[in-house]
């Protein structure tokens, strides 16, 4: 794997930066979402909050449409963290990762995925509560060797499951530390062309150890939920929340 941080405390594996048409409004339901205390994190543009192994922040959408998801999904990127930048840089230049100079990124950006590496932010957690960090996040892909290539050999997951979906696509399943990035491929028709990104982000999942409180204190805030059900994982439970403003398709999942 790009290694990874290494700290006495606790830091994000991932920061996961969704673009959204308006901040403030994706600000304020994930602040609901999440149940972020006042002052935890600051709103529009500048949002920025740390949930476990995960931070997040928003940007906005250069392109996207309010009734497009393709157009969010392009849009949205993913940084691995990492204790020393340079060092992973480089290791990714020679891996054959098109590594972007510009200073305004927060690490290299793929000129040919939405995907790259970030120092840790300095921000603090927040305190712990019903939602404890993020499980997995989930991308789409055309082509189920292009994913094994570049989340198992550029950025080094642990490439744990390959499974048949039907309809010619497939599951994959890697790991980086506690999280779990799930990569569904299918196969592309001959006369579409090839997309510019080998995966892009397609949705999130909370992580919640009492599902049952989360459920309801989502409910009480006036979100937009869908009723508890079996999670595809053995052992889980999952629900939906049905909140454009989040910016992607969101789920909380957490114990049976």
């Amino acid at each position: 794997m790009i290694p990874p941080i290494s700290s006495s405390r606790p830091v994000p594996t991932v920061l996961v930066e969704l673009a959204c048409p308006n901040t403030a409004d994706t600000a304020r339901a994930h602040a609901a979402l999440l149940g972020l205390p006042d002052g935890s994190s600051s709103g529009g543009d500048s949002f920025s909050v740390v949930v476990g192994n995960t931070e997040l922040r928003l940007r906005e959408s250069a392109g996207a449409d309010t009734e497009g998801d393709a157009a969010f999904d392009a849009e949205h990127r993913v940084y691995f963290t990492v204790d020393d930048l340079a060092a992973a840089r480089r290791l990714l230049i020679r891996r054959g990762f098109p590594v972007s100079d510009g200073q305004s990124d927060p690490g290299p950006v793929g000129e040919t995925t939405p995907l790259g590496i970030a120092e840790a932010s300095g921000s603090e957690p927040i305190p712990v509560g019903d939602i404890t960090g993020m499980d997995h996040l989930v991308f789409a892909g055309d082509d189920r060797d292009r994913a094994v290539a570049l989340f198992g050999g550029v950025f080094g997951l642990d490439f744990r499951l390959d499974q048949p979906i039907g309809d010619a696509a497939r599951q994959l399943f890697f790991r980086a530390d506690d999280l779990i990035v799930e990569v569904v491929t299918g196969i592309r028709a001959a006369d579409t062309p090839a997309p510019s990104a080998a995966a892009s982000l397609w949705g999130v999942a909370w992580r919640a150890p009492d599902i049952e409180v989360t459920h309801a204190r989502l409910s009480d805030a006036g979100l937009d939920v869908s009723e508890i059900r079996a999670g595809r994982k053995k052992g889980t439970r999952i629900f939906t929340v049905r909140e454009r403003a989040l910016g992607t398709r969101t789920v909380v999942i957490g114990p049976a």
